[in-house]
């Protein structure tokens, strides 16, 4: 017994490979790997400067991104991403807008 684990060191030592196993299995409830912040400088980059500039509302960001375990990931988690990227979360006191919520780059 001893001596197969000094051969095994041998080997590693030397370079030779272990057979491959995994050491973790993949977890099978992960939906999307793309973090939330690259998932939204894409989004920003993929839209023409009108609509990138302009006041977007959680709901609309939250619509446009994926989650990590469901099919679309937290606001908490997503005003979180945003505030990394720089943006700022501002009130909307125009008559269209009655006070809601909205987020600035």
């Amino acid at each position: 017994m001893l001596s197969a684990y000094k051969k095994e060191l041998k080997a590693i030592r030397e370079g030779a490979q272990r057979p491959s196993e995994p050491r973790h299995k993949p977890d099978s409830r992960i939906q999307c790997d793309t973090r939330l912040t690259d998932q939204i400088e894409t989004l920003m980059r993929s839209l023409p400067p009108a609509q990138r500039n302009r006041a977007w509302t959680m709901e609309e960001l939250v619509a446009r991104l994926n989650g990590r375990y469901n099919s679309r990931p937290c606001a908490g988690s997503v005003g979180v991403a945003l505030r990394s990227l720089g943006w700022t979360r501002l009130r909307d006191w125009s008559k269209d807008g009655g006070g809601r919520r909205v987020w600035k780059c």
